[in-house]
């Protein structure tokens, strides 16, 4: 089922993968950084989220390897590193559509298990 490459040492690795995208915010930022880079502002105005919300976040993806910055002039402009990203988010969707209504209600993931 898993490629030989997922090892159990890089069963943790593989959990923390998908813990980055498992915050709504962080996996909006990816989503709208498919679509080419962006600067924080840009980000902080299609996410609708405050200023420090979206550096935390951004500074968790670039830390992990998900995004990162080219300084143009004044600005900072964020992109994904990950050319592959795009495409796992898309079949991510594909996969979940069918539970998706399932996934809107479930209640046995808590705060602590994330």
């Amino acid at each position: 089922m898993y490629p030989a490459t997922l090892a159990p040492t890089n069963v943790a690795a593989a959990a923390r993968f998908f813990r980055v995208l498992g915050d709504p915010t962080r996996l909006r930022i990816l989503e709208l950084l498919g679509d080419g880079p962006r600067t924080v502002g840009e980000l902080i105005e299609a996410t609708h989220q405050s200023q420090p919300r979206v550096s935390t976040h951004l500074a968790c993806l670039r830390h992990c390897g998900f995004v990162e910055t080219e300084r143009r002039g004044k600005q900072v402009m964020y992109s994904l590193t990950l050319a592959s990203l795009d495409a796992l988010l898309d079949r991510a969707v594909t996969a979940m559509s069918p539970i998706a209504g399932r996934l809107e209600t479930c209640s046995r993931i808590g705060p602590d298990w994330m």
